[in-house]
């Protein structure tokens, strides 16, 4: 949902260019330290410094509150499945309230810990999963959701089995065809 990677780059990467104060390099990754060559304590350091400023000014993806207001309306069940940790839970909640973006549940991870969306998912009975995250995505497809791949900087020709989609109104049509297919 949020519009932190335009598919070139990404806000935190660019963030984190001018924290370590090196140049944006050409190279494509998730996690910060493959992209910069910094080691694990120094993220964390960029992370303790910058990222509640991060988390409040990053703007909505176009059409991601309207689509989810609209599966509310239609009796939808909504739970937001984030990487972001509970520390981050007040500042998440307050992100999406100003957003007006709808949702029965947020699942946050524990500090330092991580899960399988795609269990949480199962578990849940949660039948439509978006992701920018290949290994999330490639999980909770695993687990026999319909899955997306959220189009970012980190994961272009990386999960050619996925639907790769760049915006909302393409999840819309993702749902409005998940949603066709299974009332049958």
């Amino acid at each position: 949902m949020t519009n932190d990677d335009d598919g070139e780059c990404s806000i935190w990467l660019q963030e984190a260019s001018e924290f370590f104060g090196l140049p944006l390099p050409d190279k494509r990754a998730y996690y910060i330290e493959d992209v910069f060559g910094v080691s694990r304590e120094e993220v964390h350091r960029f992370f303790n410094a910058r990222a509640n400023d991060i988390l409040q000014k990053v703007p909505i993806r176009e059409h991601a509150a309207e689509t989810l207001q609209e599966l509310q309306k239609d009796k939808h069940t909504i739970h937001l499945i984030t990487a972001r940790d509970e520390r981050h839970r007040s500042l998440t909640e307050d992100w999406l309230k100003r957003h007006g973006v709808p949702y029965n549940q947020l699942f946050m991870s524990q500090p330092k810990q991580s899960y399988s969306k795609g269990a949480l998912c199962q578990q849940l009975r949660v039948g439509f999963f978006v992701d920018d995250k290949v290994e999330n995505a490639l999980d909770t497809a695993s687990h026999g959701i319909y899955t997306l791949l959220f189009h970012a900087s980190h994961n272009l020709g990386k999960a050619d089995s996925l639907p790769l989609v760049k915006d909302w109104l393409q999840v819309r049509e993702h749902i409005e065809l998940h949603l066709r297919n299974n009332a049958s």
